[in-house]
């Protein structure tokens, strides 16, 4: 492929709430990728990227 983009990777940040278990909050305001992975095989199902979070 010509041209090739960088993704950068995001960081999951935990609030800790008073009562209750804790929340993980993921706020997508960059371009990024991920994957979906078989726990067992650790094989990767899917693998994308997020261009633009906006849209």
């Amino acid at each position: 492929e010509e041209g090739t983009e960088a993704a950068a990777a995001t960081a999951v940040v935990m609030e800790l709430k008073s009562v209750g278990p804790s929340i993980a909050v993921f706020r997508a305001d960059h371009p990024f990728i991920f994957l979906i992975q078989d726990n067992q095989s650790g094989n990767i199902l899917f693998l994308g990227r997020v261009i633009n979070p906006g849209q």
